[in-house]
């Protein structure tokens, strides 16, 4: 036992190195195996085309903006803010709402100018020839996979007349990301 422990031999300093070396690269490939498949299966992966954008000037007090977005991705949307002109519109509010309609099928036709939106109950507007009832919005709107959803939203006291063939921004947000439209001002 003594010659056993008494023996001076052991492993070259390049082999102990090289196994520390495997060793460690062993240990970050498993980390970085174990990291790359947490973050691919927790992040959703949505995908909104805005279809369909205009805004039309009504009058100094009072502008109709419509929009149809299309949900291309596989999850589902949250719809949670909708802004036009740099300023936030209320999902239901006394002077500015949004009324909106889903339907599983493509955009059936391009949205039209409609003069009288109401709050206080649903909206019958036709488009292409087909008639679409529009229910008044509440806080954060779902839109499934593979549907599209139109909305009228009345726009009060945003839109001037100097605004006449300007472009405008619209943005629509979602709870993971913001989506940019541009249309030109209209007159109704």
């Amino acid at each position: 036992m003594r010659r056993f422990f008494g023996s001076k031999r052991a492993l070259g300093t390049p082999v102990a190195n090289l196994i520390v070396v495997v060793a460690a690269v062993l240990l970050s490939l498993t980390v970085t195996s174990f990291a790359m498949n947490v973050t691919t299966s927790q992040v959703q992966k949505e995908n909104m085309f805005i279809t369909s954008s205009h805004l039309w000037y009504t009058n100094s007090t009072y502008s109709t903006c419509a929009i149809a977005v299309t949900n291309t991705g596989p999850t589902d949307i949250v719809l949670t803010r909708l802004v036009i002109k740099g300023l936030q519109c209320t999902w239901n509010g006394s002077t500015n709402f949004v009324v909106y309609c889903k339907t599983n099928q493509t955009l059936p036709g391009d949205l039209s100018y409609v003069a009288n939106l109401t709050n206080t109950e649903n909206n019958t507007i036709t488009i292409a020839n087909a008639p679409y009832v529009f229910a008044v919005a509440g806080e954060g709107l779902t839109l499934k996979s593979g549907w599209t959803m139109m909305f009228y939203i009345a726009v009060p006291d945003r839109v001037m007349v100097y605004d006449l063939g300007q472009p405008v921004r619209i943005v629509l947000s979602t709870t993971q990301a913001v989506y940019c439209s541009e249309t030109n001002v209209q007159t109704a």
